[in-house]
């Protein structure tokens, strides 16, 4: 396979197998790479200071395979990051070359790079979107980057993560839920507790606000749960 100059290499944290943690496929065994960067600068990252390697496309294939023979069988390779849409490039030839050998792809992103994600969307099978939520990232608000991408995604197998903290403010996440409604009105929300660190388990305050915003999203869309982090309750990364 040829590959332009610019995107020979991309940065690259660590691959690794595990189960996901979250969303509709959680409990499932996946390949994960993970991408150095983000352009966001949510409040509650954990992974914004991990420090990658310039990882050449074959390499990263040499390295799946590995791990598919030590630790699989896999059906589905994970791109998480950071910010996997900043390498769009790489990402690209590296989906054609993972479905080659027969893997589905789930991108995990912070579906606000829809632009970048138009160049992709064909070449994944899984999108997991977050809403971003200014009272909770301490960002300016990314409702019409969403909007945007919602539109690009709304026909794909995905599902959308909301990190909801005390912080939250509910004017401005009944604005984004009427958003997905108003553009992808089936799909799925997991509406997701802050988990700093490896905490696993929210306090119940957090819990009661979680079940209070379902039932205030529920007036817009039928599909919209609690999700947690499964991979923390099991303490694997």
């Amino acid at each position: 396979m040829k590959a332009s100059k610019s995107v020979v290499t991309a940065r690259i944290t660590e691959i690794f197998s595990s189960v996901q943690g979250e969303g509709s496929r959680m409990g499932e065994r996946q390949v994960f790479i993970r991408f150095e960067s983000c352009h966001m600068e949510c409040a509650y990252c954990d992974e914004g200071s991990k420090l990658g390697r310039a990882m050449s496309l074959p390499d990263v294939l040499k390295e799946v395979s590995r791990i598919e023979k030590s630790h699989g069988p896999h059906r589905v390779v994970s791109l998480t990051g950071g910010e996997p849409l900043l390498q769009a490039g790489f990402l690209k030839c590296l989906c054609r070359e993972l479905k080659r050998k027969q893997f589905r792809i789930l991108l995990e992103t912070s579906g606000v790079l829809w632009k970048s994600f138009s160049k992709v969307v064909r070449d994944c099978d899984i999108i997991a979107m977050d809403l971003k939520l200014s009272s909770v990232t301490r960002q300016r608000c990314f409702l019409e980057e969403h909007r945007k991408f919602l539109g690009l995604v709304k026909t794909k197998d995905s599902y959308i993560k909301v990190v909801v903290s005390p912080k939250i403010c509910q004017a401005e996440y009944e604005k984004h839920i009427r958003m997905v409604a108003s553009v992808a009105p089936r799909m799925t929300v997991y509406l997701q507790p802050l988990s700093c660190g490896k905490t696993a388990f929210p306090r119940p305050l957090l819990i009661h606000l979680l079940l209070r915003l379902q039932r205030i999203g529920a007036k817009w869309l039928p599909n919209i749960r609690l999700g947690i982090q499964l991979h923390k309750l099991i303490n694997v990364r």
